[in-house]
């Protein structure tokens, strides 16, 4: 399965690859802000920020596995066009 995934990846078109990459950075940026308000909370203990950290790290996965999936079945379609 591990396999299949990576192999997914490789034979990826360049531009939803870069898509994917860009939505992924994104992603990254968003558990970085959510990890800092965590961080916050841990010192001032304001609810909150808590909240707020959980609800952007919980976002930021959702995106990131969107991205993943969304840009495996766009190259697929894209691929069975061709066809």
């Amino acid at each position: 399965m591990k396999k299949l995934f990576f192999n997914e990846l490789k034979i990826m078109d360049h531009s939803i690859k870069n898509v994917l990459y860009s939505g992924l950075k994104f992603c990254f940026i968003l558990c970085l802000i959510a990890t800092f308000s965590l961080t916050i909370y841990l010192t001032v203990h304001n609810p909150y920020s808590f909240y707020f950290g959980i609800n952007i790290f919980s976002s930021s996965l959702f995106f990131s596995v969107f991205f993943i999936i969304c840009s495996i079945f766009v190259n697929t379609i894209k691929v069975h066009k061709k066809k």
